[in-house]
Formats: C-alpha cells, structure tokens, sequence
C-alpha cells in the first residue's frame, strides 16, 4: 500500500543519507615533527630555510599560534594518544619502563578505527614498547613501521640507542601488521625516505570509500643518539649543497634536516593529489615539543626543549589540506591549546564521532576545538605535576594563564 511505499521510500532515503554522511568522514594525515624549533621552518624565518611546501600549507590552511606541548617528547606524545595531561597518563619523564604504557585507555588510533577508519602508524612511536600490549597494533593501528624508543642512533642503520637490560643492543625498526610483530631491516636507508615511501604506498593503496588516518612521525630533526650522547645531525649531503653559503656548519646542517623533512610533507601531499583524496584529506601537522638551542631556534620565545619556557613548550601547528573550509584558509588561531586536545578534535571535530561515556582511568583533559572557529575554552595549561615529597624537591607546577607562570624556586628566583 501507500504508506508500506512511503515508508520503504524513507528507509531508503536515511540510509542513503547515513552512508553519504559515512562516505564523508575526511582522511587525516597526523604529521609530527621532532624536536623542531619555532623559528625553524622558512615560513618564520624569512626563508633562511627551504620549506616551500609546509610554507603553502601554512599559508592554505590554519595557524595554530598558542599551541602548547610538554618539554620533552615522551609526555607530549603519550598526551596526543590518550587526550590527558602527561601526567594523568603516566608519563612524567622519558623512562622505558612497564608504567610507560597506555593500555589503561582507548587510544586516538582505537576511536578513529570503531568509525571505520583505516589506521596506519609511521616513524617514532615513544608511547610504551615493554610489553606488546602498549605497541601500535595493539592500541588501534592496522600496521607499524618506525622504531618504538625516544631516538635511534642515526638515519640510515636504525641502530637501538638503549644498552639497557630489557633491550640490549640491536636495530629499533619495526614493521607491524595487526599482532604480527616482525623486524623491518632496511638497514642503509635513510629513514626519512623509508617513511615518506611507506606513507605514499598507503595513500596509494588506500580505498577512497574508507577513511584515513595516518600518524607519521619523523625522526627530523632530532639527533642521533645513544647511550646519553648525541651523536650529531645526520642528513646526505645533496640536501646540505643547498645551504652552501651558510657560513656556520651546524646551520647548514640543521638546515638541510628541516628541509629533508618538507620533502617528505611535500611528497605525501603530491601522493594524496595524485590518489584524488586531497580534497577530502585534513593536515594536522605539529612538533612533540620545542627545539634544543644547540641546533635549533626558536626566535620569539625563551628557552627550548627541557625547559618550561615558551620556547620548550609554545610550538608549531598548523591545520591544512583540501578538507579546510575555503573561509578559514590562510588564517590564524589564537586560541590557547594543547596536545592533549587533538583526541577530541580528530575524533569529534573532524571524524565527527561521540566520545563514549569512558576511555580511561581519568576522564580526558582535552578540548574539542579549531574547526567551528570559536573561542578556545581553554583558559590553562598544566604542564606538569610532580610529588611534593620528591627527594630533589624537583616540584613545579606551569600554568598557562596567557603570561602567568608559577614555576619551581630556583626558576622563579632567576626570574626575579
């Protein structure tokens, strides 16, 4: 009858409805720097450094101006992952322990999944690798390729930077596919090519009716490290051919390091035009936290990694790519953030999806914002929270009250 008609037509026409909706959800390509300074990349320097395609992207898309991480990477990443604070996470420093894990919450990678995204992790994972369980495959991504520590000795051999009793020597490069755990090899690779190939071999196989979230966090511009030392800035020598009239070396060389990491922005943005995604894909491109100043800037503000001064913490972020609304391109937001935000603003603000009613042990201290345009509801950020009784008396509290900060003693006194 009639009405069996109209209500079949209905049916018919949510469903289509829903699925359009689903068909919808943009790709999320979730680039993170390490250890980049502020003043680093040619957009902020007058182009002393070439970075002509995160240039464009800055200046497509949507600058994030008062965005705040924690001074070392560990924290700032585990932050990202879970949407706590560092320390409502577990992780106060950069220790390789069983406590620095995230199996007590649903990770980012999870909640993209239960949407029905694909999910692909590349490069420095840093968020736990004692047990399998805190592993990638394991916390909501489908594969795995990167090393699990803090660093690796250098770019092109991969090699463990730990001696410790659980890990001994050996490689740190791993390719995962769900709970297969496997070595990658591709020792003598530079390891920015490894993961911008794997990163355009994802978008080239990936299935435009399915979404995308893909992490890739590059080694640039950290440096080599082990056992405690730094073991300098390791980039070919082509890319540093570039800076030939520097004068200082270590310039030349930390600026060849920023610019093999926008070969690598860059070449994932050509994959993404050429798989016909980029207009339905969102940027999201950060650093874990502030440049050293041994080989780095981060010209206006004080300070650098290891340090609660904005230099440490206020870092690059942007948002572009085809998805951004032509009305917010080339614009900044001013509102104040931080790292633990992007859990809800990937998964609610841009996959559109419902937190459930329980992630975690604490509930999420990040807030869902950038994409409506509105005012930040962020009046604070806390960076740290450490045991009063602490033997060293190591104890300070950052707050984020704009210019506002109660730091430790010895800090304030040198402020004074």
């Amino acid at each position: 009858d009639d009405l069996g008609i109209n209500m079949a037509v209905l049916v018919l026409l949510f469903t289509l409805t829903a699925l359009s909706a689903a068909a919808k959800r943009p790709n999320i390509v979730h680039i993170m720097a390490d250890d980049l300074g502020y003043n680093d990349l040619g957009y902020f320097n007058d182009k002393l450094t070439h970075t002509p395609a995160i240039n464009e992207q800055i200046e497509q898309g949507i600058l994030l101006e008062a965005f705040h991480t924690f001074k070392i990477c560990s924290p700032s990443r585990a932050s990202t992952m879970t949407g706590r604070y560092p320390f409502n996470a577990g992780f106060y420093d950069m220790s390789t322990d069983d406590f620095h894990c995230t199996h007590n919450y649903t990770l980012l990678p999870e909640l993209m999944q239960s949407q029905g995204y694909a999910t692909h992790a590349i490069g420095k994972w840093d968020v736990g690798f004692m047990k399998a369980e805190c592993t990638p495959t394991y916390k909501g991504f489908d594969t795995f390729l990167g090393y699990y520590t803090a660093c690796i000795t250098d770019y092109w051999y991969h090699w463990s930077p730990t001696s410790s009793s659980h890990c001994g020597y050996g490689t740190d490069f791993s390719f995962n596919q769900d709970k297969n755990i496997s070595g990658a090899g591709l020792n003598g690779t530079y390891d920015r090519v490894v993961f911008t190939d794997r990163a355009v071999d994802i978008i080239g196989q990936q299935d435009p009716d399915k979404p995308l979230y893909l992490y890739l966090a590059f080694q640039n511009v950290h440096l080599g490290c082990a056992m405690g030392r730094d073991l300098g800035i390791n980039v070919p020598c082509d890319t540093i051919d570039i800076y030939d009239t520097a004068v200082n070396d270590t310039y030349k060389a930390q600026g060849a390091l920023i610019t093999e990491l926008d070969y690598g922005v860059g070449n994932v943005t050509d994959a993404l035009k050429r798989a016909g995604l980029w207009n339905d894909t969102i940027i999201i491109f950060t650093s874990d936290n502030g440049g050293p100043l041994d080989h780095c800037t981060n010209y206006p503000y004080r300070g650098g990694k290891h340090t609660f001064w904005d230099g440490g913490v206020r870092v690059v972020s942007y948002i572009s790519g085809g998805a951004v609304p032509e009305s917010r391109r080339g614009s900044k937001y001013d509102g104040l953030l931080h790292s633990s935000d992007w859990y809800k603003t990937v998964f609610e603000g841009i996959a559109g999806g419902e937190l459930p009613a329980s992630t975690g042990f604490m509930p999420p201290d990040g807030v869902n914002a950038i994409m409506e345009d509105k005012a930040s509801p962020r009046t604070e950020v806390v960076h740290q929270l450490l045991s009063w009784c602490d033997d060293n008396l190591d104890w300070f509290v950052a707050s984020f009250l704009w210019l506002c900060k109660l730091l430790r003693p010895v800090d304030l006194l040198t402020c004074l």
